[in-house]
């Protein structure tokens, strides 16, 4: 039922995103009528017509006319009434910028895996940098390739990096842990940005969404810290009696350990920061690579608003956030900042940066790589 829920969700905003795009460029007439565009002309377009053609088995034959530019229908802006689709939009873009985007974003792995790393460091569990970015890269890759989404990465996460220590359950506790981490990384980043745009009616209602997860860890930090609350929760039984219950003790004490290492806490979130600036500069640079509207001000527009994509993509009601990402975009861009089009292409340029730094994660997975190298001591020979 879950899963049906987020292909609705998925379905419904991809549908009001995509019901009004189009391949093709359209042009509306001063008549009203809305035909095909093939060629912009300075005088001018030329337009798509039918006509039925006579004789037996024939079907629609289609012709080109010219339009001068007095019969083109135009806004209460006073620009043409021409609807680019996403085949124009698409050559039209900065291909040597996109490049440049796609290079930026290349470090975003890199910060991701030291964050890990310090996270298992709090735990006691020795992973190299090296190998913490193996474990980062095959995470991100089943990502995408499995029906779980961000979930099904995580679970295959969790088995590899627990068969690099015995403390199995601290292991998996610092996934969970570091997809947190991250989280709230995110959330500050967009409500440092969201405090200074004030009360912008565009992302007003993302406040909540910010507010419910300061408010859950804020309970959760209360939960686990103050003796108060553990005393009138009775938490620690409470954990006993549960399936697995020496589990989620472990689990517990785990989440108490890592706030003990303020250092290595601070330095997850300071390496989460850094990974969501450098993700946004490629974003907001890839806006410009598809000729949006670019000027000093609409750069932290884009900022603030890709920020918000992603935190609304990061809500797990749909696959990877396919369709609420693209229409959160139409609502805060549409018009203002860019076409329907280019605001596809956007997204697609977003989605295209994270999976092509996540393929790495194809070497790591199918060579075993994610496996732990075995010392020579530890090899007994016949």
């Amino acid at each position: 039922m879950w899963n049906g829920l987020r292909l609705a969700v998925c379905t419904a905003g991809l549908w009001w995103v995509l019901h009004n795009v189009t391949l093709h460029d359209y042009v509306t007439l001063t008549d009203g009528t809305r035909v095909r565009m093939t060629k912009e002309l300075p005088e001018g377009v030329m337009v798509v017509v039918e006509e039925a053609a006579t004789g037996v088995g024939h079907g629609v034959v289609t012709a080109q006319q010219f339009v001068p530019m007095e019969r083109i229908a135009r806004g209460a802006d006073g620009q043409l009434r021409i609807e680019y689709g996403l085949g124009t939009t698409w050559r039209a873009a900065n291909k040597p910028l996109l490049l440049a985007c796609l290079l930026i974003f290349a470090p975003v792995t890199f910060f991701q895996a030291l964050r890990f790393q310090l996270l298992l460091r709090a735990q006691e569990i020795g992973v190299t940098f090296w190998e913490s970015i193996k474990l980062c890269y095959a995470g991100n890759f089943l990502n995408f390739i499995t029906a779980l989404g961000t979930t099904g990465g995580d679970m295959f996460k969790m088995y590899y990096v627990s068969l690099h220590t015995e403390r199995k359950t601290e292991a998996v506790t610092t996934v969970v842990l570091d997809r947190i981490v991250g989280l709230y990384g995110l959330i500050l980043l967009m409500g440092s940005l969201a405090v200074v745009r004030g009360r912008d009616p565009k992302i007003a209602y993302l406040q909540y969404v910010v507010a419910a997860v300061i408010v859950a860890g804020m309970i959760a930090y209360a939960a686990l810290f103050s003796e108060r609350v553990r005393t009138a929760l009775n938490l620690h039984r409470l954990l006993a009696r549960l399936p697995f219950g020496s589990h989620w003790q472990r689990a517990e004490a785990a989440t108490r350990r890592l706030v003990r290492h303020k250092r290595l806490l601070l330095g997850a979130l300071g390496s989460t920061v850094v990974l969501q600036v450098v993700a946004l500069a490629a974003m907001v640079l890839s806006a410009r690579a598809l000729e949006m509207v670019w000027s000093r001000s609409s750069v932290y527009d884009y900022a603030t608003y890709l920020a918000g994509g992603v935190v609304v993509a990061a809500v797990p009601i749909s696959f990877q956030g396919l369709g609420t990402m693209e229409a959160f975009y139409k609502h805060a861009l549409l018009d203002s900042h860019g076409t329907l089009a280019q605001l596809l292409c956007l997204a697609m340029v977003v989605r295209a940066l994270n999976l092509f730094w996540s393929l790495p994660g194809v070497v790591v997975t199918m060579t075993g790589a994610y496996r732990p190298r075995i010392r020579e001591e530890d090899v007994q020979f016949a």
